[in-house]
């Protein structure tokens, strides 16, 4: 896992930790933030409507208590900087809820490590495939260049917004993982 971190900090300082529920109180604190900072097509009601509703401390301490999502934060002395919510494998595929590094790390490779932890950690459980949406059209560049290929586009879909879908196959189906 070769990737370049640039400027302020040094490739070893990063630390990428399993999103548990030891940290999901630091986390919940950075996922609202960086809802708010990062994606600038929720508008204020339905980033609360997120937060409040669909994407609720609760409902990531259940997720995570049942192991129904991966999660991964990105920390940087001590401090998380970026995180990646996936759901665990179902038919031999994870699903990204998010991924997001906070704004003033961008562009420095923390979310090409996530991408990555999450591309490994699937490949243990036997998975075949990644895929995740973005609502964002300038995030494609991001994916393609992780490897990614862009697989559709859904016109006025969630929340009246616009998706680009994008997949990584990362191995073969295997009915003795997703069949078990």
């Amino acid at each position: 896992m070769e990737v370049k971190i640039r400027e302020n900090f040094q490739k070893n300082d990063l630390k990428i930790k399993k999103l548990s529920l030891k940290n999901l109180d630091d986390f919940f604190v950075v996922f609202k933030r960086v809802l708010s900072t990062c994606f600038p097509e929720y508008c204020g009601d339905l980033n609360q409507f997120i937060i409040k509703k669909d994407y609720t401390k609760k409902v990531f301490f259940q997720k995570l208590k049942k192991n129904e999502w991966l999660g991964f934060v990105a920390k940087i002395k001590g401090e998380i900087v970026g995180f990646l919510v996936a759901d665990s494998l179902y038919g031999g595929v994870s699903y990204c809820h998010w991924i997001a590094v906070k704004k003033e790390l961008q562009g420095r490779g923390i979310g090409t490590i996530l991408l990555k932890t999450w591309e490994e950690k699937v490949k243990k459980l036997g998975g075949h495939k990644l895929m995740l949406i973005t609502q964002s059209p300038k995030s494609g560049k991001f994916y393609l260049k992780n490897n990614f290929k862009y697989t559709g586009f859904e016109e006025k879909a969630w929340f009246g917004l616009d998706c680009w879908k994008y997949g990584k196959l990362i191995g073969e189906p295997n009915p003795k993982v997703f069949l078990n």
